[in-house]
């Protein structure tokens, strides 16, 4: 299946990529070593995904810098909630997964160079990896609902160029908001689209699951839930340890 290649808006320059390359590793990579900067978008030539990174050289210390995870779930969002027939719900669960009605169908991916938590990072790359087709996999008893696609969820006549164009106009949008009327303005509609705020929900807090609500983000983005039995805890985006010359968050 051929598609034509996004076109992204004119401050964006877009570098496409083939498989087996994936589009967020491939820009820290370049990103790190100086082939690509800011504004530059790595995005797949797969049909079967809608998968792009943007790089982005902040200007903010890397406390501020991670406000930018949010604000790219909220450009997903509504970039999907665009595209997808109405009602269809579209939230993250905590802290990288992408649901539509309630099933997993993708992640967000963030990475920041090496700093300081008061120091300026040289670079950062958020990423998105979307299931557009649905997946031709085998799926054990139970999973079929867990796992779901675009088009299993009604968007038949949407595909990868519609999602990646409208993401990245999405996220242009959504950093000219926090630009200009700061995090604030990011944090109400973001937290409204997390998993467990509207009712109660399942975190995964070291290896295990505990129910609860959650309340809003700390000034270090951290997830703050209320559990069952009242206590509020604070649960932190990023996963796994940094990876060899940067800092991966989520």
């Amino acid at each position: 299946m051929h598609l034509p290649d996004p076109e992204f808006p004119p401050i964006l320059t877009g570098h496409a990529i083939k498989a087996p390359a994936e589009a967020f590793e491939t820009a820290c990579r370049r990103a790190a070593s100086g082939e690509l900067g800011a504004a530059d978008i790595v995005w797949a030539r797969s049909t079967q995904r809608a998968e792009m990174a943007l790089i982005l050289e902040p200007e903010v210390s890397r406390r501020v810098a991670l406000q930018i995870k949010p604000l790219f779930f909220s450009a997903i969002a509504d970039s999907l909630g665009t595209l997808m027939p109405p009602k269809t719900a579209v939230h993250l669960r905590w802290p990288n997964s992408i649901l539509l009605n309630g099933a997993f169908v993708g992640q967000v991916k963030f990475a920041l160079a090496q700093s300081g938590p008061d120091d300026v990072p040289d670079w950062l790359v958020v990423g998105a990896s979307i299931q557009v087709a649905s997946p031709h996999i085998d799926r054990e008893p139970g999973e079929a609902e867990q796992l779901t696609s675009v088009f299993d969820e009604g968007g038949g006549d949407v595909d990868r160029t519609q999602i990646l164009r409208s993401l990245s106009a999405h996220m242009l949008s959504w950093l000219q908001v926090w630009q200009d009327d700061g995090f604030k303005a990011v944090a109400g509609p973001f937290i409204g689209r997390v998993e467990g705020y509207e009712h109660e929900a399942a975190f995964s807090i070291g290896g295990r699951l505990v129910r609860g609500r959650a309340l809003g983000m700390s000034d270090e983005m951290q997830l703050l839930v209320r559990l069952a039995d009242g206590k509020t805890i604070a649960l932190e985006s990023e996963a796994g340890a940094p990876a060899a010359g940067m800092d991966l968050t989520g």
